[in-house]
């Protein structure tokens, strides 16, 4: 215990300071490619993604490197995360200028699922309220069970995470909810499922791991019925000025070392998020920029770790787990200045 109790002042000091060096890996998916996305039989093909791909094996080894990274990172945090924060995996919603220490934490979690629904326009009449839906990157199914209570419906939620499959599994059985949910490991990339099967597509907190935002995108499409609603939530960088070709090189930087602590390829903005939707005609396409609103997150989330329960889990929890809470910091500093946007799109697929 005495060693603990000394460690935990040095913890304190590096969650001050500079995380790691910027990443030795870089994926070639930066949002500069989306001002040239296409349309090709119906999906989304960008030219530098596809070129890419095709033109080096060694492309193909980043990418499932990437995605080995994400599921080890969630399968040592997930646990922690769950003993200290419940079973949301995501950012709460909060009124501008919330004092942290005052907040109730977990019910901003379900805040943020309501204004997400409010905001998308999602009907609890019997008639028009969801009956299928779809969680990609369901983390431990938190999500997935609210909706299913809140609407009566049939959700399947999927993960990189075998850890999260399985505990999320096992919390709707806990809860009464197997006949209604279900999870599995399975590629938000390459979905297991058929064409046109979900009324409701819901993505919180998972489009900022995706390597090929427009394969996301048309993997969202292509699983919604006709008709249905797409939302997603997810971290983007601020878009782009008139003048501007990229984010400045400190703004770079900044994001580089998030990129290395969270297993997350280059950044796009929420307008390369619009010009995917709009190349498919879609209508609805909605979005906002709710950064004030999920401020008191961060330093709520670093607040937790500097308690005694916080530090000695996260001690135990693994190396990704301490590395991606030393670069904690960094968020909050790229959502103070503008860097990084917590941003919602939704849409409606059209009926024909």
């Amino acid at each position: 215990m005495a060693s603990a109790l000394q460690i935990l002042p040095c913890f304190r000091r590096m969650c001050q300071l500079s995380p790691p060096p910027r990443p030795s890996i870089s994926f070639p998916y930066s949002s500069s490619s989306f001002s040239r996305t296409s349309q090709s039989n119906g999906r989304f093909v960008s030219g530098r993604v596809k070129a890419a791909a095709s033109s080096s094996a060694a492309t193909e080894s980043d990418v499932r490197e990437l995605k080995d990274g994400i599921a080890e990172f969630y399968d040592e945090s997930s646990g922690i995360w769950e003993d200290i924060w419940g079973e949301h995996m995501h950012h709460g919603f909060y009124d501008p200028g919330t004092e942290v220490s005052g907040s109730d934490h977990r019910g901003a979690q379900i805040r943020m699922i309501e204004e997400s629904l409010r905001f998308a326009g999602i009907s609890e009449d019997g008639a028009n309220k969801p009956k299928r839906i779809v969680d990609v990157g369901c983390g431990i199914g938190g999500s997935s069970r609210y909706l299913a209570k809140k609407y009566g419906a049939q959700c399947q939620g999927i993960t990189l995470s075998p850890v999260q499959a399985d505990r999320a599994n096992a919390l709707a059985e806990a809860q009464g909810l197997a006949d209604k949910v279900s999870f599995r490991v399975a590629d938000a990339l390459n979905q297991p499922f058929p064409d046109g099967q979900f009324d409701l597509v819901w993505s919180m907190e998972s489009g900022e791991h995706m390597p090929d935002k427009s394969k996301f995108v048309n993997e969202l499409v292509r699983v919604a019925a006709p008709g249905g609603t797409i939302i997603i939530v997810t971290w983007c960088h601020r878009d782009l000025g008139p003048s501007e070709e990229s984010l400045q090189p400190w703004e770079k930087d900044l994001l580089k070392r998030i990129c290395d602590a969270y297993y997350l390829p280059d950044w796009c903005s929420t307008s390369d998020y619009v010009k995917l939707f709009q190349s498919l005609s879609f209508q609805e396409i909605k979005t906002d920029d709710w950064s004030e609103h999920v401020a008191p997150f961060w330093p709520a989330v670093i607040r937790s770790a500097m308690t005694w329960k916080g530090f000695t889990s996260l001690l135990g929890s693994g190396l990704k787990t301490i590395k991606g809470a030393l670069v904690m910091p960094l968020m909050i500093q790229g959502y103070q200045k503008g860097v990084i946007k917590f941003s919602i799109i939704t849409c409606r697929k059209p009926t024909q």
